[in-house]
Order: C-alpha cells, then sequence, then structure tokens
C-alpha cells in the first residue's frame, strides 16, 4: 500500500495528461485541411512503400517522415488483423481523415511520455516532490496540451532536448569520449526530428567548457571531446536524414525559401536611407517576435504566474549548488528564446519544445521558495502548484471542449449533401489568398472554377454560393464583390463557431480556427459558413431544399 501511495500521484497525473492529450484529438475531421501540413506530410510518404523514400518536401526532416510512416504502418498492420484496410497509396487517397487521426496519436502519446520523462529527470535532479510538480505543471500546460493535438513535429522535439540536455549534463559530470560521442548523437537525433535541434549545439559548447579540464580563458577554447559531440551529432543527423545530401539542390531551395520567410527583413521594417540607427533598431524589434512570445506565447501559453516566473527560474538555476543539467537547461532557453524571437514569424508553438524545461525550472524554483518560507513546505509548495497550473489547465479544459466540437466546415458539407441537388455548382468565395479554409464539397456538388477576382458567375453555372469569413485573415471574403452579388444571393443555411459573436483570440498568422486565448463565446472550431442559392439555381419549390430555403436557417449549428 505504501508502494502504492508513492506512484498513485504520478499515475494520477500522467493519466490526466493522456486525457486532455486525448479529448479532441479528432477536432475538424473528416476536414483534412483543418490543420495545416498534416495532409500534406502524409501525402509525402505514398511512395515510401514501395522502396522510394525521398519525401521530396524537406520543410521537415527525413526522420520524422520515416517516424510517422512507420507509426503508421504499424496501427494499420494491427488494424488489418480485423478490418480490411487498404495499401498505404490509397489509404491515403481513400481514407486521409484516418490516416491523419493515427498520425494525431503518436503526438498525443509523445506529449503523455514527455510528462512521465520530466517526472523522472526531476526526481533524479531533486526527488519525488520536484519531479511530480514538474510532470503537474507540464500535464497542464496548455500549448504542450494544444500542440499534443496535431501530427506537427514541435510536439516531439521536447523528447530530443530532454534527452540531448541530460547526456551532456552526464558528459559534465564525468568527461570521457563515450559520454561525448553519445551526447551528439542525442542532438543529431533531436534536429532529424526538427531542424531547430540544431540550436543544442550552443548548450553543447557550453557543456564542453564546464566539462573542460583547462583553466581561466583556456576552457573557452574548443577541445577535442567538443570535436566527437559535433561530428556524432552531424552523423546521426546525416544517417537518418539521408536525402538531405542526396537531393542537395531540394535542401538548398527548401532552406533559401524558410530563411527568407522566417528571418527575412519586411519592406515595412526597413529603414529608409536617412534613418538613424535607432530608427533601424526600432523597427527591426518591432517585426520580430521578442516581444509576442512574452506577452502571447508564454504568457497564454504557460499561464500568467508561469510567465512571470520563468525569468527568475532561469536566473536561479545558477544558483549553488549548480546543476549541470539546470545550467544548460537555462542557458538554452536564453538562447533559444533569443533564436526564436529572432524570427518575423508569430507562433506560439514555436515554444513548444521547450515546455518541460519550464516545467522543470519553475518547479524547481517553486519548491525552493516553500522551503525557506516556512516548515510546512509541503502545503505552501501545492498552493503554488494549484496557483501555476490551474490557469494552464482551465485553458486546455477549455481548449478540448472546442476542439471535440463539429468543425463548422464540416457542418457546411453535411448540409449541402443532405439539400444542395446534385450536379449543383458552388462558387467558393471565403478568401482571395487560397482555400484551405474551404469547407470540403459533396461528391455530387461540382466547385466552379473562379479565377482570382473574378466576379462573373454565370458563366460558369453557378447555382450556390458558399462564403467562410473569421478574424483570420484566410476567411476574408471580397465584400465588394459580396455587395454587388447581394441582389442574386439568397441566405439558406448558416453555420457559426460563436456563441452571439465574434470572439477569442486567435494566432493572426496560423490557419487555425481554435484559439488561443479568450475562449469564451466560441463554441466549435472553423469560420463562419453561409451557403447561399444564387440566382439562376434552386428555386424555393425544388423539393431538395428545405421549406422556407429563402430564409436562414441554421442559424446556431448543433
Amino acid at each position: 500500500m505504501r508502494r502504492l501511495g508513492r506512484w498513485l500521484p504520478l499515475a494520477a497525473v500522467v493519466a490526466g495528461a493522456a486525457a486532455l492529450r486525448l479529448w479532441g484529438l479528432t477536432q475538424g475531421l473528416p476536414n483534412v485541411n483543418t490543420r495545416p501540413d498534416e495532409r500534406e506530410l502524409l501525402e509525402h510518404t505514398a511512395r515510401f512503400a514501395a522502396g522510394d523514400l525521398n519525401p521530396r518536401w524537406f520543410v521537415y526532416p527525413n526522420f520524422y517522415f520515416y517516424l510517422v510512416w512507420a507509426w503508421e504502418q504499424a496501427l494499420l498492420a494491427a488494424r488489418r488483423l480485423w478490418l480490411p484496410t487498404p495499401a498505404w497509396p490509397e489509404m491515403l487517397t481513400q481514407a486521409m481523415p484516418t490516416a491523419i487521426l493515427y498520425g494525431r496519436l503518436l503526438s498525443a502519446l509523445a506529449g503523455t511520455a514527455t510528462v512521465a520523462l520530466v517526472y523522472a529527470a526531476g526526481r533524479r535532479l531533486g526527488g519525488r516532490a520536484l519531479g511530480l510538480l514538474a510532470a503537474l505543471l507540464l500535464a497542464a500546460n496548455f500549448l504542450h496540451v494544444r500542440d499534443s493535438h496535431v501530427l506537427k513535429d514541435e510536439i516531439l522535439l521536447p523528447v530530443g532536448v530532454l534527452a540531448s540536455l541530460w547526456t551532456l549534463a552526464r558528459w559534465v559530470e564525468r568527461p570521457g569520449p563515450g559520454r561525448a560521442v553519445l551526447a551528439g548523437l542525442a542532438i543529431g537525433l533531436a534536429t532529424a526530428l526538427m531542424y531547430s535541434g540544431i540550436l543544442l549545439v550552443a548548450p553543447a559548447y557550453l557543456a564542453a567548457v564546464l566539462a573542460s579540464p583547462r583553466r581561466g580563458l583556456a576552457r573557452l577554447l574548443p577541445h577535442t571531446q567538443l570535436a566527437l559531440v559535433g561530428l556524432a551529432a552531424a552523423l546521426a543527423f546525416l544517417a537518418t536524414c539521408p536525402f538531405l545530401l542526396l537531393d542537395f539542390e531540394n535542401t538548398r531551395s527548401t532552406a533559401a525559401f524558410a530563411t527568407a520567410v522566417i528571418y527575412g527583413t519586411p519592406p515595412e521594417a526597413r529603414p529608409g536611407p536617412t534613418a538613424g540607427w535607432v530608427d533601424g533598431a526600432r523597427l527591426y524589434l518591432a517585426s520580430r517576435a521578442y516581444g509576442y512570445h512574452l506577452a502571447v506565447s508564454l504568457r497564454h501559453g504557460c499561464g500568467l504566474l508561469a510567465a512571470l516566473a520563468a525569468p527568475v527560474a532561469v536566473v536561479f538555476a545558477w544558483r549553488a549548488p549548480r546543476r549541470p543539467f539546470l545550467v544548460l537547461s537555462a542557458a538554452f532557453l536564453v538562447f533559444y528564446y533569443l533564436a526564436i524571437g529572432s524570427s518575423r514569424v508569430h507562433f506560439a508553438r514555436f515554444v513548444t519544445p521547450v515546455t518541460p524545461l519550464l516545467a522543470l525550472l519553475v518547479a524547481r524554483l517553486v519548491l525552493a521558495v516553500a522551503e525557506r518560507a516556512t516548515r510546512q513546505w509541503a502545503l505552501v509548495a501545492a498552493g503554488f502548484a494549484v496557483a501555476l497550473a490551474g490557469e494552464p489547465l482551465a485553458k486546455s479544459i477549455a481548449y478540448d471542449r472546442i476542439a471535440s466540437r463539429t468543425d463548422t466546415r464540416v457542418l457546411a458539407t453535411r448540409w449541402m449533401a443532405e439539400h444542395l441537388p446534385a450536379g449543383a455548382v458552388v462558387a467558393q468565395l471565403g478568401s482571395g489568398v487560397f482555400g484551405i479554409a474551404d469547407p470540403d464539397l459533396p461528391p455530387a456538388v461540382r466547385k466552379a472554377p473562379l479565377r482570382l477576382g473574378e466576379t462573373d458567375l454565370a458563366q460558369h453555372g453557378v447555382t450556390h454560393v458558399v462564403t467562410h469569413s473569421h478574424q483570420l485573415p484566410y476567411s476574408q471574403p471580397n465584400a465588394a464583390l459580396l455587395q454587388r452579388l447581394g441582389p442574386q444571393l439568397r441566405l439558406l443555411a448558416e453555420f457559426t463557431p460563436y456563441r452571439d459573436g465574434p470572439a477569442g483570440r486567435f494566432e493572426a498568422e496560423d490557419a487555425y480556427y481554435v484559439p488561443i486565448a479568450g475562449f469564451c463565446g466560441v463554441e466549435r472550431p472553423g469560420p463562419l459558413v453561409r451557403v447561399y442559392a444564387y440566382s439562376g439555381g434552386p428555386h424555393d419549390d425544388d423539393p431538395r431544399l428545405p421549406e422556407g430555403s429563402g430564409q436562414l436557417r441554421e442559424r446556431r449549428s448543433r
């Protein structure tokens, strides 16, 4: 019973973490575009079964494709034991929503496993209390919960970061060639999961300085064991991502494009010829994500108290007695923030890979404060834990509640399948950029091949118009065009994500229709979708349309 009592709190934390990460895992499905990149990532694995292992899409490292494909094949092999299952290429064309769901399951399980790993690391560093508190903070962390719901590599990199920093710390504690090689292998594999793992070279250099037998400034010079770390990392990365060399032109073009998109300077941030360095610095900082990651990624992703405690926890990690892992973690957090903050892209998910480190450092700070404050430190620590985990836990639950409900685009597709006549021609006018947020059209309905900015719908035989609008720029229909078409449109159905009106805070650069803050007032994912009859299409007495089709239908999507 004592042993059960020791492990029961951890089991409860891990079970809670799993529940938060599995609830709402089907968000947006069967619409395969509800989370950017999921569908495209899987489509680039279609040739793997035939022996062609070049994904030809290097937005993600080769190894991440291989890992996802191997996971999918393992689940499909198990499924074939009791259900007929098509081959992988056919699966991607006939059952893409199922393939996406299986991939998301990998992310959810990896996120849950990371919570257990954080407990193990914390227990080794400071006992069960530290491990349990750090695991609790990560289990409730909204950003980590959110990104455990999607098929993207941000949720796998935390495992690589933990393993790399742990092996580097072991190398510092007892330097030797074997431990240097092991640390390098961990860094190489972390980078093979997500390119930003290369930033682990910074704590690797710091570990080399701490492990160096030299004295004075000579410690700052690289030595043989650091070279072993770098060599092992490079070999591990290239061995698991071979086509980055074999298809080097693709690598070069992808790297050039990604660098321009992520780190390029937009025209509005370029100082004029007469501007001084102060104006130049101001424009540069305004175009970068330094403030965003503090005010949004940390504040809304980890909670206000955790965001306020994070800088103190980073500094506290250097307080004696110094533990190499904590020192390396604190240094990596600072370096990582400077790296992602210099980007022009504002994505909170860039912070997800370091959420386990934040949980460990904040947990250690909390326990140190509690132990110094009173003899009843356990109660004080428990109070801190509730305060720190309360806000992100509430946000995680609110997120799961929204994600678990049917997306407005799926509701619109179902409605069109039930009510639009076979052969109907639909003009989708939701976005002037690209149709990533368009609802899927039923098989019996044809999409009008409109060109960008085209206004003559009649020449395409359009019978219906579908629009979607939202705060996000991916759902901004042409207002002038809709105004001109207004006399020819008759509203048939509306599917709203809101309770009463536009609500929620969303990341403007991410085509993701679940808020990062301000969940109150948002009922379900998706944009506001409207389906109209277009003059020349079905009439009011069309038997396929509901009675009173000229009136608003489905105002509150249930």
